[in-house]
């Protein structure tokens, strides 16, 4: 004769509901903002190399500092995903997976991009591709292995805010 267990379903709370993840601001310090600016940073660099004259770009236009926050934002979604993620207990474990799929989606859109259109240099797209792909790998690392020491990540985020707030008032 065979006895059948009954299988106990408890719904009895053993946390309390958060609406952003325990560990966010970690995250966010530690993580997220000094890979941002250092690519915000580096690509303020970049661009008004390119231009030319480094100086003037850097001092006295704004070009450089709006084409780079044009990248930081193409560069943070996959990240910004990856916290939402991370933060839900649900779907913790897959993560690092949607990660990986988000940013090859859109490297392989930049990379499409610039050979099938070849003529879209002009909006600077290869600065686009040149800088996407080592930034994805260098937050995919930040994430999965942890985040920056303070003694780091802290200036590195005050020199993306500096520039941000100069690009800001070279706008205005």
């Amino acid at each position: 004769m065979t006895t059948k267990k009954k299988q106990v379903i408890r719904l009895e709370r053993d946390g309390v509901d958060r609406i952003i993840p325990k560990d966010f601001s970690d995250i966010l310090v530690h993580r997220f903002l000094p890979v941002i600016s250092m690519t915000y940073i580096a690509a303020i660099l970049g661009i008004a190399a390119n231009k030319g004259n480094l100086i003037h770009y850097l001092f006295e236009v704004k070009t450089a500092y709006v084409m780079s926050m044009f990248i930081v934002l193409w560069v943070s979604g996959p990240g910004i995903m990856w916290i939402f993620i991370h933060g839900s207990p649900m779907f913790r474990h897959t993560a690092d997976l949607w990660y990986k799929i988000l940013a090859g989606i859109m490297t392989l859109t930049i990379m499409l991009s610039f050979m099938l259109f070849p003529e879209m240099q002009i909006y600077g797209l290869r600065i686009y591709f040149a800088i996407s792909v080592p930034v994805f790998i260098i937050m995919y690392y930040f994430f999965v292995k942890g985040g920056l020491p303070a003694m780091v990540s802290y200036p590195l985020n005050t020199l993306g805010v500096a520039a941000l707030l100069f690009g800001a008032y070279l706008a205005s």
